[in-house]
């Protein structure tokens, strides 16, 4: 289940298979800090020389061999970004690849772009604005691939949902042919499409699964259901799994809050992956760095946090993953140490059920601290919880800085996010005892 917002761990027992133990820095839960660090031990060098060897990675990446592209020079201006995104309309993905820049994760680059586009205020496109425009022209089109023998899923393919086609070939009076109207409409109150089949994606739910979803057989369908006290985990939640079928929320008690909202979804039988047992990262993940990544991503946004913490030398932040499933995280654990990383598994001293466990048994958690791992690990993850993305840029911003204002302005803004994701979670909560009180009376 998701970390309680200002829930600290408390001094960790004996951790297994990290190096450093003895210099593990103090984790201390509040941000009341004011100097940056550096690996060294100096103040306020740690950040230059991460944002130095970052910058060094981008710079050897543009050389291609066997590329005779010129590559583009890295960081980009605002103004090469607007003619490429704006008016050339090039991806994200395009645009990381006309600089050269390359990652183990091929998502990376992308990201990197998004954030330079955030970062100049550039505004994002709306990926749905052709699918949400269907044109009389389009609606001609399937009309006649209709007649000519095509069906409704073949027609409407990746662009839009069978269920769409189907609207408007009935709003144009065609006849459908034998059984699919009844089929059809059997399912249009809330139909369910299959898995797009991505790689990347199905990663990410696996991990999502094994973090923070209960998922069952229902019938015929796969059902998956979570609780939680966070209005940006329902927003996930929806995300997540809103295309594929009807996310149904209802509030009910919960035993530390009052209240907490219940979300679940019935999901086509090509989710029958998400029915797979929690031991450990799957092999055909483990094996690729993107989809490694992508998993972790999905168990990261159900079990992960963020923190910036206190050492002698300064200030910096800290990466904690906790769950009870004690075989799981080692496997993770194990799969980090392979990516040059330099984890610590540690027993944490917490009752499970205080933050949202159902199961029995002891909370484990791995933890990062050195700020150059904390930054590629930020860098490489594609999160999607809207808090924990949120955290995350402050995090890089951090990483990116190098004097004392900036610093103190960034860790400013950490503690009004940690407030507003405070004041949300209270506020949803109370939400969820209203609806109850409703359904009750």
């Amino acid at each position: 289940m998701e970390s309680a917002e200002g829930i600290g761990p408390e001094a960790s027992k004996k951790g297994i298979g990290a190096s450093a133990n003895s210099s593990a820095p103090e984790y201390l839960g509040e941000p009341a800090f004011d100097e940056a660090r550096s690996d060294s031990g100096s103040q306020s060098t740690g950040v230059t020389k991460s944002s130095e060897m970052m910058k060094s990675q981008m710079e050897e990446s543009r050389t291609d061999e066997g590329n005779e592209e010129v590559r583009r020079a890295w960081p980009a201006k605002k103004e090469e970004l607007e003619q490429l995104y704006l008016t050339q309309r090039l991806s994200a993905m395009k645009i990381s690849q006309l600089y050269g820049l390359k990652y183990p994760n091929p998502k990376s680059g992308e990201t990197m772009v998004l954030w330079y586009l955030k970062k100049f205020g550039i505004k994002r496109r709306d990926s749905a604005e052709h699918i949400r425009k269907v044109s009389e022209e389009m609606v001609d089109q399937w009309v006649r691939r209709y007649v000519a023998g095509e069906s409704l899923k073949q027609i409407a393919g990746d662009l839009v949902g069978s269920v769409t086609v189907f609207a408007h070939l009935k709003k144009r009076g065609v006849q459908l042919r034998d059984k699919v109207d009844a089929q059809i409409e059997a399912v249009t109150k809330h139909p369910r499409n299959p898995f797009s089949g991505d790689a990347d994606e199905r990663a990410y739910l696996v991990g999502f699964r094994v973090g923070d979803l209960d998922v069952v057989r229902h019938g015929r369908a796969v059902r998956v259901r979570t609780g939680t006290t966070h209005p940006k985990m329902a927003e996930l939640f929806q995300q997540l799994f809103g295309r594929y079928g009807y996310v149904h929320a209802y509030a009910r008690l919960a035993k530390w809050t009052g209240f907490e909202w219940n979300l679940e979804a019935d999901l086509d039988g090509t989710f029958e992956f998400l029915l797979l047992g929690k031991s450990g990262v799957p092999p055909e993940f483990a094996a690729k760095p993107h989809l490694f990544y992508s998993f972790l991503a999905g168990f990261f946004d159900a079990e992960g946090s963020i923190y910036p913490h206190r050492k002698k030398w300064g200030t910096s932040f800290e990466i904690q993953i906790s769950n009870v499933n004690f075989q799981l995280l080692t496997s993770i654990f194990r799969c980090l140490q392979r990516m040059n990383y330099d984890p610590k598994l540690e027993l944490q001293n917490q009752q499970p059920e205080r933050l949202g466990y159902h199961q029995l048994g002891t909370i484990w958690r791995i933890r990062l601290w050195r700020h150059k791992e904390v930054a590629r690990f930020l860098m490489e993850l594609p999160l999607k919880h809207g808090e924990r993305t949120a955290k995350k840029e402050l995090a890089l911003r951090f990483f990116e800085s190098n004097d004392k204002e900036t610093i103190r302005k960034l860790l400013s803004d950490w503690d009004r996010l940690r407030e507003e994701i405070r004041s949300e979670r209270v506020a949803f909560v109370e939400k969820a005892r209203l609806a109850r009180i409703e359904t009750k009376s």
